[in-house]
């Protein structure tokens, strides 16, 4: 496995990211010139946007929780030089755990269903910090 490899999923883990935050903010544009919401009712954050603005915020927000571990473990991975096709593997495992679970979360949010692709991610993730852990003792 060439090193760089890892980037990718990296790079998709942010464009994950960014496109929830433009969508939030189109769901949000929409919102207020078709009058669904007034900027009084959202200038001090309190929650007065529509229910698809909404999921798609909380969808954001969550980008930095678990991925923010994801993010360092992947930096720790590269500087430590970890070159496992399973770590890898994992990380690009990790991206499409909160792939799915971003959407579900947007759209349906079915929270059992949600949860099971974020504890996919959870143990994914779990695993390749024990490799980043067993790499340097």
């Amino acid at each position: 496995m060439a090193q760089n490899q890892l980037l990718y999923p990296l790079f998709v883990q942010i464009l994950l990211t960014f496109i929830l935050l433009f969508r939030m903010g189109y769901l949000r544009f929409v919102a207020l010139k078709q009058k669904q919401v007034k900027i009084k009712d959202i200038a001090l954050g309190q929650g007065a946007w529509t229910e698809n603005a909404t999921k798609v915020e909380r969808s954001f927000n969550s980008q930095f929780e678990m991925p923010i571990l994801f993010y360092k473990v992947i930096l720790v991975g590269l500087f430590l030089r970890i070159e496992s096709n399973f770590f890898l593997i994992s990380a690009w495992i990790f991206v499409i755990s909160r792939i799915l679970h971003s959407f579900i979360h947007s759209t349906s949010n079915h929270v059992p269903l949600r949860f099971r692709f974020f504890l996919i991610g959870v143990i994914v993730l779990l695993a390749m910090w024990l490799i980043v852990a067993f790499s340097v003792i």
